[in-house]
């Protein structure tokens, strides 16, 4: 009796040269903004916050500002790979790519602030981040590590600063018109932009700048390479057990915590810039904390590379690698559900909207290689011939 095979779900309408490893990566990166934002405050049922179990309360917290700081990281490593990943490209090459990511940028910052009218999206600010990058796609993989390394004491000094020297400059922005009725009142643009950059929300710009520089860093390198991909998974797991070991022994052996602690706001104590921002350090002012989720992006790039390299990984990981193809259709819808489902959330609702994604990605990917939001953005991006 003849056996068929059993077909590859990766190799079903999925964009030619596409990491499903990346893909993967940016699917718990979705999840983990599922997290924080349907704060589940009870197992079956939703109850006060105050309330919701210690270890939901625990994951929330893992999951506040880490899911987005591995969704700028990836931005980063796109724009890597979209400018010629191991081999950068030259010439006329590199220009093409660059206005493809320029339009790309500008698309994105266009559809966050239409999802703004829904929720808060952080997008613009990383769209934002993406055209301060551009020139810098020219750049070799040592080069941006270093830079990276450079960035991260730099904007949380930076920030750290701010909030206690300047602390008014943190409502530059907030006066301004919100999503798309911003385009109405040209008058605001340069105080909207200023604080897009510089104060306010702009700290997701500096923060992200580390973060996007070392993405680009990883994009740079060879990630079809098991060697690697090996060497990312061991450098990852040094640099974060580093970062959380250096942490803990500063806020808590050394007294940081008691420090943080018994100062007053507005004020914030140097030990912040040693702390997680678990405990009690913001993100924007945390290098251990960003240095951790560079160490966890390589950790989780490393290892489902490997895993979506061989045939029982891509069948069993598939969903994984489906959902993360359509995360930007995902975040957005997001906030749809969040508008239409009020709070509290049960842990069964986000197990629920999880799931959904998940069995939904997948029947998606099989009619069509991208999702709706990607495939406008990849169509806008080819009015750069």
């Amino acid at each position: 009796m003849r056996t068929e095979a059993v077909r590859d779900p990766a190799e079903t309408r999925v964009p030619k040269g596409r990491l499903l490893g990346v893909d993967a990566v940016r699917a718990l990166a979705i999840v983990g903004v599922f997290i924080e934002h349907f704060f589940a405050s009870g197992w079956l049922h939703g109850g006060p916050p105050d309330q919701a179990p210690g270890f939901l309360t625990w994951l929330n917290m893992q999951t506040s500002s880490r899911a987005m700081s591995l969704f700028v990281l990836l931005f980063g490593l796109s724009a890597a790979l979209m400018t010629g990943g191991a081999a950068p490209y030259a010439g006329n090459e590199r220009w093409r790519a660059r206005g493809r990511l320029a339009i790309r940028a500008v698309v994105l910052f266009v559809l966050s602030l239409a999802i703004d009218e829904y929720g808060m999206s952080v997008i613009e600010y990383y769209a934002v981040l993406l055209l301060l990058l551009l020139p810098l796609t020219r750049l070799r993989a040592r080069t941006l590590f270093v830079l990276s390394g450079i960035a991260v004491p730099a904007v949380t000094l930076y920030a750290f600063w701010v909030f206690n020297s300047h602390s008014d400059w943190l409502r530059s922005g907030a006066e301004t018109a919100s999503g798309l009725a911003i385009f109405a009142h040209p008058e605001q643009w340069g105080e909207f932009f200023k604080g897009m950059v510089l104060f306010g929300g702009g700290f997701q710009v500096a923060y992200g700048l580390p973060l996007a520089l070392a993405g680009m860093a990883i994009g740079r390198l060879d990630l079809r390479a098991h060697q690697v991909r090996v060497r990312l998974l061991y450098t990852g797991f040094v640099l974060a057990t580093a970062s959380i070991l250096g942490s803990w022994i500063a806020t808590y052996p050394l007294g940081g915590a008691d420090a943080i602690a018994t100062t007053p706001p507005p004020g914030m104590p140097w030990q912040v810039l040693l702390a997680m921002p678990t405990d009690g350090s913001l993100y924007a002012t945390s290098p251990l904390g960003i240095v951790l989720m560079i160490g966890v992006a390589m950790v989780l790039l490393g290892g489902l590379l490997i895993a979506l390299d061989r045939p029982l990984g891509r069948r069993a990981l598939w969903p994984l690698a489906a959902a993360g193809g359509m995360a930007f259709t995902w975040y957005a819808a997001h906030f749809a559900v969040l508008k239409l489902v009020p709070k509290p959330y049960s842990f069964v609702f986000l197990a629920t909207v999880v799931a959904v994604m998940l069995a939904a990605s997948v029947v998606w990917r099989h009619w069509r290689p991208r999702g709706p939001l990607e495939w406008l953005v990849h169509r806008a991006t080819l009015l750069v011939p």
